[in-house]
């Protein structure tokens, strides 16, 4: 699977792929609908180039599928914390194969704003040890 946060120059969301599947999963913290346009143009274009590459045949099309149980971000400042969260929350998930199934059962999630401080913090720390 491949994490890929994007800008669209307003918003933060995050696509997750698999490739193996030939499946994009969208992660928008606003609860928007699917992208449409460049997007998934690029993310199309990029798993055919990586199947291409392994020999490997997929489906004709990218199956996108719309995380809609994410917890929700409560304003729009704060899509850059939430999209890194939910990376966080992936990348600790010890079982992957439910991955899908785990995201769209959050429904009613929410994430506390300690939580998104926590993330602020790691962010914070890691542009002064890096930067300053």
């Amino acid at each position: 699977m491949f994490m890929l946060p994007f800008n669209s120059g307003e918003h933060w969301v995050l696509t997750i792929i698999d490739p193996d599947q030939s499946t994009a999963y969208f992660m928008d913290p606003l609860k928007r609908r699917l992208p449409t346009g460049d997007w998934m143009k690029i993310v199309e274009s990029a798993i055919a180039m990586f199947n291409a590459e392994r020999q490997k045949k997929g489906r004709s099309s990218v199956l996108w599928k719309n995380l809609a149980g994410i917890p929700p971000q409560p304003n729009n400042k704060e899509c850059g914390y939430f999209v890194m969260r939910y990376m966080r929350d992936i990348i600790e998930d010890k079982d992957l194969t439910l991955f899908p199934r785990k995201w769209e059962r959050r429904g009613n999630s929410q994430y506390t704003q300690a939580y998104i401080d926590m993330m602020r913090n790691e962010w914070a720390k890691y542009v002064v040890k890096a930067y300053v």
